[in-house]
């Protein structure tokens, strides 16, 4: 519904209700200026609803109270103040949105305490039970609203790797034509000029049939150009179009990549830096990329830091924040033993270590790692595809809360 569609209704709904409910309830504050003034605010409170809902709240729920406390009738105005509390709720500002509900049966909470009647116990629980439920509501709105978007996420990052690993198929499959045509093809053809050259000279010095000098200087020029033919051919297949010639992102991009992160970012480099296989060179990308992308999206978090290490065997990736963190308390326990010749990532032992196609617990109890493996570590940010990711090139991804605050993502890339 249009916001202004919205306002204009709430504003029949409450005035209304009000007039109406002030004939059956005569011992009411009659409605005077200040009061329509009060119902009018009520609505005109869910003006920036889309923008600020926040703000809405605090109007319409202020103006409800201050109906309530002045004395004027029972009415529906109350009904714009809990169509702000589930908006804020919703939309992911669940502590003020809760709040505004605490509010809102806090007022009349106090008359309740000073009148102990029955019939105002009665409405008060009931009108606990509205806003607890609107709440409810609101809550499973925003969850189901935050995995669709999720879901929407995962599937278009799933589509580009698709596209990215068809690219590269295709890439490999061409560079390998034009190998096999460079070391076979070229090789034979320019041998055949070669020798045409070598016998056309021996001719030439032995005084030889000029239909033979004539034959050989026809092979010499056609060996010539095929092999010019030939390189044209060659250059086609180790070309890609314009996007095709620009390097896939790796590891050389990261200082690009934690520039425009959008939050501070302390990038680290440990080892001798050395060329990775395209495989594993896309992979550290991608891990960095996702993980500075939930540290933006969903950690709350000031700064954050990089670390890439080289070490004998493999790469090691760190990526840390100070941020909010999972929500998961993972018990700390040593992290299954690493291969020969590697170092283990995350020798705390804290978060979830992925290798091949299975989860291996790191020293906390099954079901506590099913839930944080269900949820992404944080409401489904990116585990999956991280832990994809990492097991297609044999490595080890360690995800979790760091014992000093925030959270951490870890993985160990054979190299």
């Amino acid at each position: 519904m249009n916001r202004f569609a919205l306002v204009a209704a709430m504003a029949v709904v409450v005035g209304f209700s009000s007039v109406t409910a002030y004939g059956n309830q005569p011992d009411a504050r009659p409605f005077d200026i200040l009061g329509y003034t009060l119902l009018a605010l009520t609505a005109l409170g869910l003006v920036g609803l889309g923008e600020r809902p926040e703000l809405s709240l605090v109007v319409c729920a202020a103006s409800a109270a201050a109906v309530f406390v002045l004395g004027y009738a029972y009415a529906l105005w109350p009904v714009p103040a809990l169509i702000a509390v589930f908006v804020t709720i919703s939309s992911g500002r669940r502590a003020l949105g809760w709040a505004g509900a605490g509010f809102l049966v806090a007022v009349p909470s106090g008359a309740v305490l000073a009148d102990r009647a029955l019939d105002n116990l009665t409405g008060l629980l009931l009108w606990a039970l509205i806003a607890v439920v609107v709440g409810q509501l609101a809550e499973v709105s925003g969850a189901r609203r935050a995995h669709a978007a999720e879901a929407e996420r995962r599937m278009v990052e799933a589509e580009r790797t698709r596209e990215e690993m068809a690219r590269g198929r295709g890439r490999e499959e061409r560079l390998k034509v034009a190998r096999e045509l460079h070391d076979v093809t070229s090789h034979t053809v320019s041998l055949i000029a070669l020798h045409a050259a070598v016998a056309a000279e021996v001719i030439d010095r032995s005084g030889g049939p000029e239909a033979a000098r004539e034959a050989l200087s026809v092979i010499r020029t056609a060996s010539r150009e095929a092999l010019a033919e030939m390189k044209g051919v060659l250059g086609v297949l180790r070309e890609d179009g314009p996007e095709g010639r620009r390097p896939m992102p790796g590891a050389g991009q990261l200082e690009e990549l934690v520039a425009t992160a959008g939050l501070p970012v302390e990038f680290q480099i440990a080892g001798e830096r050395r060329p990775l296989a395209p495989a594993v060179d896309l992979t550290a990308y991608r891990i960095v990329q996702e993980a500075l992308t939930n540290t933006m999206r969903h950690a709350r978090a000031s700064t954050a830091r990089v670390r890439l290490s080289f070490e004998t065997g493999g790469v090691a990736i760190q990526v840390d924040d100070d941020g909010q963190g999972s929500g998961t308390t993972l018990r700390p326990g040593g992290p299954p033993a690493p291969a020969a010749g590697r170092e283990p990532v995350g020798a705390d032992g804290r978060g979830a270590w992925y290798e091949g196609n299975r989860y291996e617990r790191a020293g906390y109890e099954e079901a506590e790692y099913e839930r944080a493996a269900g949820d992404g570590i944080g409401g489904g940010h990116g585990l999956v595809g991280m832990a994809e990711r990492v097991a297609a090139v044999g490595g080890r991804l360690v995800v979790g809360d760091r014992p000093e605050g925030g959270f951490q993502v870890a993985a160990w890339l054979p190299a």
